[in-house]
């Protein structure tokens, strides 16, 4: 809905920052009569920018993405923020992430895609947003991080030095990361999440393995819970192995992630290929740690009609767990579109809210 010419109104929006990718939303298109959500990502890189470098200077080339300032320190980020880095990206799991200033950079940058997605040339109003937090740190930051969402965010578009497109967070909300897949294969599947079984999400992301048990619609915060350790601890460990500054190196971390995700045999850096096979004990290790932190704190998993497995890492834990814990096998379920189901479920819960029903997306 459009108010005047400079000012774009959209209902409900999703953002989910991740240690690898951000994802988010764009709305519903229209595609074969559906109404589907639409869904993207870039990479979660922010490198700094020197204060005196000119956005639109002829070596901006790659400039897909936008420049933010935060507290005076200005962040490329977008889908060519790997051209715009000096090539390392040191990354730890911390519990304050989402308080840094690279998640807020990270953030806005997927406002921006919003903004431009909509034809916001000047100014982008979201009426409600909906945001995703690992469930070890989701009671502690839940009501901080919805009040950094909330207001006014500036972007700046490279080729329009000067000129800030303004996006306004009316309302925002946050939910557990793996709650949000469970909302979309409920809106996929229906009745999933209305019969009275036990099911079970196991959401793969890049800095921590999270779960989230429910009974139908309720759930069991007791046993749900998160390993701060995932599919990042897995590169890292061969890395580790290899070259410990490669942890430093997106472009490496990424491709010894694309190879354990892919189940690749091997995996190329710079003019030397390595065997996957040499340090797959490695990775195994890392899956079998954060996999037994899950099994200790669910404890019992006889009763589970559903295992939903989703996240960037589901296909490398879903055959781990189906080999390693055959007796879950039979009730694992594969998301089809694991990396975006969390985003989308975050969307499905901005279309349903209402300020009398806070409850159900929290």
């Amino acid at each position: 809905m459009q108010r005047d010419m400079k000012i774009v109104e959209v209902d409900a929006r999703a953002i989910d920052v991740g240690y690898f990718n951000v994802k988010y939303t764009t709305g519903r298109k229209s595609f074969e009569s559906k109404s589907l959500i639409s869904a993207h990502m870039f990479p979660s890189l922010a490198p700094r920018q020197a204060s005196n470098k000119r956005t639109t200077s002829a070596v901006e080339i790659a400039s897909d993405g936008c420049v933010v300032e935060i507290e005076g320190i200005s962040y490329f980020v977008g889908r060519d923020a790997i051209f715009h880095s000096s090539g390392k990206d040191p990354r730890k799991v911390l519990p304050e992430y989402s308080m840094s200033k690279k998640y807020t950079a990270l953030m806005r940058g997927a406002l921006y895609y919003m903004a431009k997605d909509a034809g916001a040339a000047q100014e982008l109003v979201i009426d409600h947003l909906v945001l995703g937090l690992p469930m070890n740190n989701y009671g502690e930051m839940a009501e901080a991080l919805e009040e950094r969402a909330r207001g006014e965010h500036l972007v700046n578009s490279p080729g329009r030095e000067g000129s800030m497109l303004r996006i306004t967070v009316n309302r925002a909300s946050v939910m557990p990361q793996p709650r949000g897949s469970l909302f979309n294969f409920g809106v996929e599947n229906p009745g999933f999440t209305s019969k009275p079984a036990w099911s079970l999400v196991v959401d793969a992301g890049g800095g921590t393995l999270d779960w989230f048990l429910s009974h139908g619609r309720t759930p069991n915060w007791e046993r749900s819970g998160a390993y701060p350790s995932s599919m990042l601890a897995c590169s890292y460990a061969v890395a580790d192995m290899i070259d410990p500054d490669w942890k430093e190196r997106f472009d490496i971390v990424q491709q010894i992630d694309e190879a354990i995700r892919r189940r690749a045999a091997t995996f190329t850096v710079g003019a030397r290929e390595f065997d996957m096979r040499k340090y797959q004990s490695a990775v195994d290790e890392v899956l079998y740690e954060s996999v037994q932190a899950m099994l200790a704190k669910v404890e019992d998993t006889d009763n589970l009609s559903t295992i939903l497995m989703t996240g960037g890492g589901a296909t490398v834990y879903h055959d781990f767990i189906a080999k390693n814990y055959p007796k879950l096998r039979h009730s694992m379920v594969l998301e089809p579109d694991p990396i975006f189901s969390n985003v989308r479920g975050f969307q499905i819960a901005a279309e349903l809210y209402h300020p009398q029903k806070t409850d159900q997306i929290r």
